[in-house]
């Protein structure tokens, strides 16, 4: 189950968002894995707070997340993690009555709406278990000189076992962020 992970920061223009930035999992890790293979898919998380969006296309913040491995008897196992579990947030423009991610018809009437997505390509588990990820999206304030976490979100549980396993097959609604995240040149699933 997903859970918040309440922010830890001083900076007013999050306070003013409600002292936490919304996180939101749009791809979750695959049930079963194999130990040491590639999470197929990726998780993808992403964010839609109007402040930080703004900080960040102005050049006043550096806004990157950071998938934190949690094993299911609560320990950190980040540093057994292989691939880079530090990511840059990519600013997505999306057109559609409820993001444009999640389907919708075409109108011209329908918004824009501004996205914050953040894609961990590449990561594998060398250890069999159940784990969890943690995703931790992190600001860094130019002005004042630090980072900070702003918000984060748990993803489901899953499992990494010593042996084969076929990739996971992503849901519809992931199937069509991940195809928007190809769209946009910031996701390629042979990579």
């Amino acid at each position: 189950m997903s859970t918040e992970t309440p922010a830890n920061t001083s900076d007013p223009s999050v306070q003013n968002q409600g002292s936490r930035v919304k996180v939101e999992i749009e791809v979750q890790p695959p049930s079963s894995v194999g130990i040491n293979r590639r999470l197929i898919p990726p998780v993808v998380a992403r964010t839609n707070n109007p402040q930080l969006i703004e900080d960040y296309l102005a050049g006043n913040k550096d806004v990157f997340a950071v998938a934190m491995l949690t094993s299911s008897n609560g320990d950190d196992q980040t540093a057994i993690l292989n691939g880079n579990y530090s990511t840059q947030g990519q600013p997505i423009t999306l057109h559609g009555s409820n993001g444009g991610s999640h389907g919708g018809g075409s109108s011209s009437r329908q918004s824009a709406h501004k996205w914050i997505y953040f894609i961990f390509q590449g990561l594998s588990i060398p250890i069999p278990g159940a784990y969890t990820f943690t995703i931790c999206v992190n600001a860094l304030s130019y002005t004042e000189g630090f980072s900070m976490t702003v918000g984060g979100k748990t993803t489901n549980e899953f499992t990494v076992v010593n042996q084969a396993v076929a990739p996971a097959r992503p849901s519809r609604s992931e199937q069509r962020v991940l195809q928007t995240l190809q769209n946009y040149n910031l996701y390629d699933p042979r990579a």
